[in-house]
């Protein structure tokens, strides 16, 4: 999974009115998989590797705002209530502005929808002066520093700051800032980064517990292989296992060309 949108036009965008829509973003090559467990929803096909599927059926996105409201734990809340009181304003009904979920990050599988959409898995291979190698894996979130929209105080306000912070205490690292430059633009960013053993093990444990669902989940259990490589070695054998992490990091993330998709057989949306 990409990103997450819900769509909501001023009442001057047309002469008539559009309800909310929800956009989901995802990488093609979960699209045949995902798109027949949406059932509902139009796939569009975006520039690069991702489609959006379109959800625009009223009850459909009835539904959809129904189960995520009081799970919202970002500034993105604005939109579920701009789109609520649409609803509530255009169809005649009462459905309550709940606000932020402010139970710990690792109670439920908000988390783990965050890191499918925002999160990274990474396999570094290294060489050192005496051609030892050194494995490190880190898993990385990174989101824009502000919100595009003007959000209360109620509503977390417009910074991701507080939701960034939440992360790394729950996986006990620092929370880091990134700029970024293309071409005339300038991006910044909040990253959290686990980089260590300790992190590593709360986020297995925790997504262990909560599952990643897309193409994510894939490049996580090959993570995980990677770890149980590393950490199961003894000193001096990684040289022997190396073929084995080469392997796993040659179809690794966009590397993949087989993808297994089993693990969502179960799975009811």
């Amino acid at each position: 999974m990409k990103e997450g949108h819900i769509a909501v036009h001023d009442d001057s965008y047309k002469s008539k009115k559009c309800r909310p829509k929800i956009l989901i973003i995802f990488n093609l090559n979960d699209k045949e998989k995902l798109s027949h467990l949406f059932k509902l929803g139009k796939v569009i096909k975006k520039k690069g590797n991702c489609v959006i599927l379109q959800r625009l059926a009223k009850d459909e996105v009835l539904k959809r705002i129904n189960i995520i409201n009081s799970h919202m734990r970002t500034p993105k809340i604005e939109a579920l209530h701009r789109a609520i009181s649409w609803i509530n304003k255009n169809d005649n009904v009462f459905i309550p502005l709940l606000g932020l979920d402010l139970s710990p990050i690792n109670s439920n599988n908000w988390l783990a929808g965050f890191s499918d959409a925002d999160g990274n898995f990474s396999i570094t291979i290294t060489k050192d002066k005496r051609n030892n190698f050194r494995i490190q894996t880190f898993f990385r979130l990174e989101v824009k520093k502000n919100y595009s929209r003007v959000v209360s105080e109620y509503q977390a306000g417009n910074s991701y700051f507080n939701i960034l912070t939440k992360i790394t205490e729950f996986l006990t690292v620092n929370l880091y800032t990134r700029t970024r430059y293309k071409d005339d633009k300038v991006f910044y960013s909040f990253m959290a980064i686990a980089h260590n053993k300790a992190s590593h093990h709360l986020i297995r444990n925790y997504l262990d517990k909560y599952s990643l669902y897309p193409s994510k989940y894939l490049a996580y259990k090959d993570w995980c292989s990677v770890q149980d490589i590393v950490w199961k070695s003894k000193k001096g054998e990684i040289q022997k296992n190396i073929s084995k992490i080469n392997a796993i990091k040659a179809q690794f993330n966009s590397k993949r060309l087989n993808y297994d998709f089993s693990h969502l057989n179960s799975l009811c949306i």
